[in-house]
């Protein structure tokens, strides 16, 4: 693994106890589609500290970490789940220890309980946050985006968590500036935000990441901003499969206490299995044929029906099928190309911004491959490791592209 860019790890502690010489791996994640940032611990322990941790979980944690040039990286969580001991050798234990901020550990001992008639959806968004965080011991609890919404609204509590209502916030909320208003609500290093990936998408690349065979050659240029190794995870032509009917939506949530992706609730399809959009489905294959995808399509999908205690007077003002066609629309193409990068650890990165990946098409030419291009990062991996004796740092890149982005040569993700 690359040492370029190499980082420093400023502070790992779990209660008053530091753990920094126990520390193997230290991997912290942020994801536009999770409303919580969260972290793994990898331990190699010869001293017995396994027997000292609550293993209910409880703990306060604290991480700090930093690349040579730039700000560091530094969150507050609490251990939410110890995993097993595995003898890695005589007198040597490995176990990881998940963490995640403690409001996220508390939604499920809150209720949201009030009624608000004739709000708008960032208004009602900004209060359930303010009394979701109220007790938090996160480093940065602030709201620091909250994007407009048009148009006013209803929600009467009924007792469901703040997550879940702010979910139904994300899904009903409607953007004067974007009719597809993919609203999210995520948290990062900064605070949390309360923003449309349309949003997002406006912004300018912070940074172009090349490639090219070991790292050498044609690419050139920062060591530091080299790719080291790139995985395409998806490669699909959404607005193909659509027009085909070959499309078969599934709802996924992700959990940051266990790392996984859960949900699966699904919606009406032609089927459960791949279909990659470059071999159009006749109309005898559509019934069995279907597209699978790991995207949350509306974030905030909700079995339970909000809209039984909305005012009707208002009730009118809520999302139409067109809207949420569209947003639906939106996110799948979003979903056309993903890309996981492996790059040298930077602090810059982070989800929300775009990037520039430069893939050459070969090493003997200056033609790019039609992968280059600019990207929406969607979630973040910063991994510090221990290598011999010395603290490593690499950061993995999750960044998508639409369908309408630019052909070889070109960048640009709309």
């Amino acid at each position: 693994m690359s040492n370029v860019g190499g980082g420093n790890l400023i502070q790992c502690s779990i209660g008053e106890t530091d753990i920094r010489n126990l520390v193997s791996t230290i991997e912290y994640f942020e994801n536009i589609l999770s409303p919580a940032t969260s972290c793994t611990i990898t331990i190699n322990d010869a001293s017995g500290f396994y027997q000292k941790l609550k293993k209910d979980g409880g703990e306060d944690v604290l991480i700090a970490f930093s690349n040579r040039v730039g700000e560091s990286i530094k969150m507050k969580f609490k251990t939410a789940k110890i995993g097993d001991r595995v003898r890695a050798k005589e007198n040597l234990d490995a176990y990881m220890i998940n963490c995640v901020p403690s409001e996220f550990i508390d939604n499920n001992s809150k209720e949201i309980v009030k009624s608000y008639q004739g709000k708008k959806i960032d208004e009602i968004v900004k209060d359930v946050h303010d009394e979701y965080i109220k007790s938090a011991t996160t480093l940065k609890t602030s709201l620091v985006t909250t994007e407009s919404t048009e148009g006013q609204s209803a929600y009467t509590g009924t007792g469901r968590s703040p997550i879940a209502v702010l979910r139904w916030a994300a899904k009903e909320g409607k953007s004067a500036e974007a009719k597809a208003s993919n609203y999210v609500y995520y948290q990062d290093r900064d605070g949390y935000h309360f923003k449309t990936i349309d949003k997002m998408l406006q912004g300018s690349s912070v940074e172009t990441l090349s490639y090219s065979t070991q790292n050498i050659g044609k690419a050139g240029g920062d060591p530091n901003k080299k790719i080291i190794a790139f995985d395409q995870q998806t490669d699909t032509n959404q607005l193909d499969s659509t027009f085909n009917g070959s499309n078969s939506d599934h709802w996924y949530f992700y959990d940051p206490t266990t790392g996984v992706i859960g949900g699966g609730s699904k919606r009406d399809g032609a089927g459960d299995t791949t279909h990659t959009g470059r071999s159009p489905a006749t109309g005898q294959e559509q019934s069995a044929r279907g597209q699978r995808f790991n995207f949350v399509v509306a974030p905030g999908f909700s079995k339970s029906k909000f809209r039984d205690s909305r005012d009707p007077t208002i009730k009118q003002q809520k999302r139409t099928l067109p809207e949420h066609g569209a947003k639906s629309s939106a996110a799948n193409q979003l979903d056309n190309l993903v890309m996981n990068v492996r790059v040298p650890g930077d602090t810059k990165y982070k989800p929300g911004i775009k990037i520039t990946l430069r893939i050459p098409a070969n090493q003997e030419s200056n033609e790019l491959d039609k992968r280059s291009g600019d990207y929406l990062v969607t979630a973040v991996r910063h991994i510090t490791y221990r290598d011999d004796k010395d603290m490593k740092y690499e950061t993995i890149i999750q960044c998508k592209s639409d369908s309408k982005r630019a052909s070889s040569g070109n960048s640009g993700v709309a």
